[in-house]
């Protein structure tokens, strides 16, 4: 592991030595698990339990947003009784140090925000705010028992704010995140299945641009297979110990 580590150190001093550095960090449902929000795919993931066809997709919210409600109500409640793990504030440290310009995840859970990052671009929404498909208006989800499921003061029946399948992406954010991977020169990936597009294409695109791919990842994906280091581990341990060497370094 820490030969591993300093492989990736020495890596990441050689991509900064260059004029234009330009780096980003790639997060999947993995960095949330320690946080206690299961992961999607894989064993005890949601789609071991739930049939997404009735729950996360857009002809459900047509059909019956009730039992959509129902089913993103206990989602929500247990986001907002979480916490950001280990591997959250590692990658809000490597944005604070300079060793990263932006966090693209495929989470939904507004952790990266609450362990420090900033420049956070959430593609597939954010579980922990609503919006109203009528008017745009935006807010927290706030639970009202008189008001469930919630409506928007227009009338209409707000949605949690997030991109449900057969849904696209917004055209905005997926245009500005592979802007950023088109040119970035060093990407670290956390986490992530491999298995979501079209954002799982996002470090084969800056590898072909030669960017420097580095990967924290439970077991080996494809982001594995282009990887100039791959980091085999929960990511809550591997990343931070990046992190703390560093830190050491500075």
């Amino acid at each position: 592991m820490n030969q591993l580590i300093d492989e990736v150190i020495s890596l990441v001093e050689e991509v900064r030595e260059r004029k234009k550095f330009k780096a980003y960090v790639l997060t999947g449902s993995g960095i949330s698990r320690a946080s206690g929000i299961p992961t999607f795919r894989g064993e005890d993931g949601l789609w071991e339990k739930y049939d997404f066809e009735e729950v996360a997709t857009y002809d459900a919210w047509v059909k019956n947003p009730e039992k959509l409600w129902e089913f993103y109500r206990e989602g929500i409640d247990l986001i907002l009784n979480s916490e950001p793990n280990n591997a959250h504030y590692a990658v809000a440290k490597l944005e604070e140090m300079g060793f990263c310009q932006s966090v693209i995840t495929q989470n939904a859970d507004g952790l990266h925000q609450r362990a420090g990052s900033k420049n956070v671009y959430e593609v597939h929404g954010n579980l922990t705010r609503v919006v109203c498909p009528n008017c745009g208006m935006k807010a927290p989800f706030q639970y009202n028992a008189e008001n469930f499921p919630p409506h928007c003061s227009c009338g209409s029946l707000l949605r949690p704010d997030v991109v449900l399948f057969g849904e696209t992406l917004p055209t905005d954010i997926l245009s500005k995140v592979f802007s950023i991977a088109k040119t970035a020169n060093l990407v670290f990936v956390v986490g992530t299945s491999a298995e979501v597009y079209p954002i799982a294409s996002l470090p084969h695109l800056s590898k072909r641009n030669r960017a420097r791919v580095v990967v924290f990842n439970i077991k080996k994906t494809s982001h594995a297979q282009i990887a100039d280091v791959f980091i085999q581990g929960k990511c809550e341990e591997t990343l931070p110990k990046l992190v703390e060497k560093l830190v050491q370094k500075e």
